[in-house]
């Protein structure tokens, strides 16, 4: 008989035995929405046993590849579940800016809910083929091999008080992944310790940072098995695996996304410099070292923009609020204001013609990080332009939940990003 029921629960989680498997640096992956061909080769050569191999395999059709590995892994032992179910407390110390800073969450089993309920909630639209891609995988492996990242909202000081104990304690698992980041695993197995997080975590409201597309995914999971099992009772594919940190958690940082367009119609190219003045401020800079300390310096509402054929970068920003009321007057204030929407409803659909419904199906943007990446693809040719963003506030994805609306696709990198691999959530049965 299944003993969940709780919002939270603790899991008994499949684990990389270390004894077959080896050393855990080697056997982790970052997200898969971020492992492309060449990240994909260089996990696969890394070990045998990368995660990699689960959760985005190079197999023609990786789905059934992904389900013979993991059967092979788990009879030659090379994962193992955990022997007592726990919550697992997992923190990331990292580098920003000179800054050391601290990230801490809680691993757990969360019960899925609908997002109309209101009490977990998205910030971001998703794109289709995603979650076509994830619910497959799902499918295939009936596990979560990558946590959710949710935001949990208000004060809790006993579970800042639970958090500074643990955190006083070995850790199961302490590596450094490839970009310097100390990533930290300690269990909490004792049923008083479990109660405080399942007590704390029980009302607040969860927030999606990361993982819009699992989550999502999670859901249309449910939904089918529960076709195959009407009872009422509630069962492992209810829940999802998901890292719940606090808002005001010190080590919340979101790093802008910037977006990387493949073709581009050459006459809004032409035009596009002089256009943008009809409702833009636009300044150009011939430099591009000038160009990123300009655009670093101005910060929210500040749209930097490199087109190919154009000797000069540009810097816009929106002239009057009432452009973006006029064009999306259905909008709540929250979202017209942000930047991303200004870069998506003027630049992209009004002077380039690139529609909402054209950008989700995927294939001709590219989402980076990296402002470097992003200049030195439309400089060599491989991209007709590059728009780059400031990072959106945690304040901003706040006020456009609350408003019952989402952000644009990809409007916000929570830096960084949670590993895969290191801890596994298995669906098939209770504990």
């Amino acid at each position: 008989m299944s003993r969940l029921g709780k919002r939270i629960e603790p899991f008994r989680a499949l684990m990389y035995n270390r004894k077959i498997a080896g050393d855990p640096s080697l056997l982790v992956a970052p997200p898969y929405d971020l492992i492309g061909a060449a990240r994909q080769n260089q996990l696969y050569e890394r070990s045998p046993y990368n995660v990699v191999r689960l959760e985005l395999g190079r197999e023609t059709d990786r789905y059934v590849a992904a389900e013979k590995t993991l059967a092979e892994w788990r009879a030659s032992g090379v994962l193992e579940r955990s022997p007592r179910p726990a919550i697992f407390q997992y923190t990331q110390t990292f580098d920003v800016e000179g800054r050391l800073l601290h990230r801490t969450g809680f691993v757990a089993r969360v019960r899925l809910e609908e997002f109309d309920r209101g009490r977990i909630l998205p910030h971001e639209k998703t794109f289709p083929a995603a979650k076509e891609d994830r619910l497959r995988l799902l499918t295939a492996l009936q596990i979560n091999t990558s946590s959710i990242f949710g935001l949990y909202s208000g004060a809790h000081p006993e579970l800042d008080r639970l958090r500074e104990r643990v955190a006083a304690r070995e850790p199961l698992i302490d590596l450094v992944d490839d970009l310097g980041i100390r990533n930290e695993l300690r269990p909490i197995e004792a049923p008083d310790e479990i109660a405080i997080v399942q007590r704390e975590l029980e009302s607040p409201r969860i927030l999606i940072a990361d993982g819009h597309h699992r989550y999502e995914t999670a859901l249309n999971y449910r939904r089918a098995r529960r076709q195959e099992n009407p009872s009422s009772d509630p069962a492992p594919f209810d829940y999802t695996m998901m890292t719940l940190v606090a808002f005001d958690d010190p080590g919340l940082v979101i790093l802008p996304t910037h977006r990387v367009v493949k073709s581009l119609p050459a006459s809004a190219m032409a035009t596009f410099p002089q256009r943008a003045r009809e409702v833009f401020d636009v300044e150009e800079i011939s430099h591009r070292d000038e160009f990123r300390a300009r655009l670093n310096d101005s910060g929210t509402g500040a749209i930097g923009v490199a087109l190919k054929g154009n000797p000069n970068y540009l810097i816009l920003r929106l002239r009057s609020t009432s452009t973006m009321e006029t064009a999306l007057p259905n909008a709540p204030a929250e979202v017209r204001r942000l930047d991303v929407s200004i870069l998506h409803t003027l630049v992209f659909d009004r002077f380039f013609g690139l529609r909402a419904d054209e950008i989700r199906k995927g294939g001709n943007i590219e989402y980076t990080i990296e402002i470097g990446g992003a200049l030195g693809a439309v400089a060599q040719g491989h991209a007709d332009g590059a728009f780059l963003m400031n990072p959106s506030s945690i304040n901003d994805v706040e006020r456009v939940s609350d408003a019952g609306a989402t952000m644009p696709e990809k409007s916000t990198y929570f830096h960084p990003k949670l590993l895969t691999g290191v801890v596994m959530n298995p669906l098939f049965d209770s504990q």
